[in-house]
């Protein structure tokens, strides 16, 4: 039996295309990261109710968030991540995949274009696999591997993208890919994406972060955008609400605090389990406010406009601080 050959296309955001000089895009903060996606014009087989491209939305194909992936030639596009890697432009290859027929040909035959042109790290977004296509991409060079569950529980994940949303992913399933690609890939070279802003408690995102964390996960965080021609989603975003999530997430991640020293009511944040000075401390120096993922990761405007900022792609400055204080309800005396 015939099998077609692989794409000769690949998507990439705008973002991406102006730092390899293929589109004229305006950026206060260059992403350190290109973002690519496999070209296909098919609708993905999963029907994520937040996702331009699942199977029952009717929305532009070239959306992911508030990105636009633009498709391009892959001979080009892989040429140009090499010289951008080479002078420093560029530190990483994000692919997103879709889950369509051919995936897995036109996936692998994108890592192995990257790889036979430079040595630039890969990360690879993908739902479940076998191990031994984890063991094949690992050998590959792909050196992060994310399995998204965007949901912080599993009655959210089944409403936004499993049987509630008539689609096909499941909440254990996904917890068991990740379990699997940690000891194939790694701890700390395995992560999740989390959207935050569909509707969970911030006790919700906090002790999913944790779980994965203690099992040596990253958690990348996302605030929702709805996207036209997508389905509703039973939104909470807030500012403060992301703020607190954030800031929880750090003291997780650098093991000041765990979900276990912290106080919730209702779902609400009532106590971090740390000094307010210290907490004051680190928000003061903005780290926690960051963008988080792969290393390297920066997403530029990602989930972000001009008007409001989520994830900072480099350190917030002092103004910023200062609204960040703000948005988490801290007065300045």
């Amino acid at each position: 039996m015939e099998t077609s050959p692989p794409t000769k296309k690949v998507r990439a955001s705008l973002g991406t295309l102006g730092v390899l000089g293929m589109e004229l895009v305006l950026m206060d903060a260059p992403p350190t990261t290109a973002y690519l996606q496999i070209y296909t014009n098919k609708r993905c087989q999963a029907n994520c109710r937040f996702c331009s491209q699942a199977a029952g939305a009717n929305g532009d194909m070239k959306q992911i968030a508030r990105g636009q992936y633009i498709p391009s030639d892959l001979d080009e596009v892989v040429r140009r991540i090499g010289i951008a890697y080479k002078r420093g432009y560029l530190r990483r290859a994000c692919i997103q995949t879709a889950m369509y027929a051919k995936m897995w040909q036109d996936t692998t035959h994108l890592i192995s274009c990257i790889r036979e042109t430079s040595p630039i790290p890969i990360s690879l977004s993908v739902f479940p696999l076998s191990d031994e296509k984890y063991a094949a991409l690992k050998d590959m060079g792909v050196d992060e591997l994310v399995v998204p569950l965007d949901a912080c529980s599993p009655g959210l994940f089944s409403r936004i993208k499993g049987k509630e949303a008539d689609s096909i992913y499941n909440w254990d399933t996904h917890l068991d890919g990740i379990g699997r690609a940690v000891r194939i890939f790694g701890r700390g070279s395995t992560g999740t994406h989390l959207i935050i802003g569909m509707g969970e408690s911030a006790k919700d995102a906090l002790r999913v972060i944790d779980k994965l964390h203690t099992d040596g996960v990253y958690s990348a965080l996302f605030a929702y955008t709805h996207l036209p021609g997508t389905r509703n989603v039973a939104a909470n975003l807030n500012v403060n609400h992301y703020r607190t999530v954030q800031l929880g997430a750090y003291l997780i991640r650098e093991g000041f605090a765990s979900f276990a020293d912290m106080t919730f009511m209702d779902g609400k944040v009532v106590d971090l389990g740390i000094p307010p000075a210290r907490i004051l401390r680190y928000i003061e120096a903005g780290v926690a406010f960051k963008t988080t993922g792969c290393h390297d990761c920066n997403r530029p405007y990602a989930t972000e406009t001009h008007q409001e900022t989520f994830n900072f792609p480099v350190d917030p400055n002092a103004d910023e601080i200062k609204m960040i204080k703000e948005q988490l309800g801290i007065m300045e005396s």
